[in-house]
């Protein structure tokens, strides 16, 4: 896997809720990541069937 730049900010919030939860920073990202392409898979059928329904009226 590849490398990313996390800013300061965010990394320290990312600590703390990892420290919280008693979770690695990985198991964090992960879970937060899934979440994220999941709603965004969401959003995206929602918007084809909103565009696909303004065509056929």
């Amino acid at each position: 896997m590849g490398e990313i730049s996390i800013p300061d900010a965010l990394l320290e919030a990312l600590d703390a809720t990892a420290a919280a939860l008693e979770q690695s920073r990985e198991e964090i990202i992960q879970r937060a990541l899934e979440r994220y392409l999941h709603d965004f898979d969401d959003l995206r059928v929602a918007t084809a069937r909103f565009r696909a329904r303004d065509h056929a009226a």
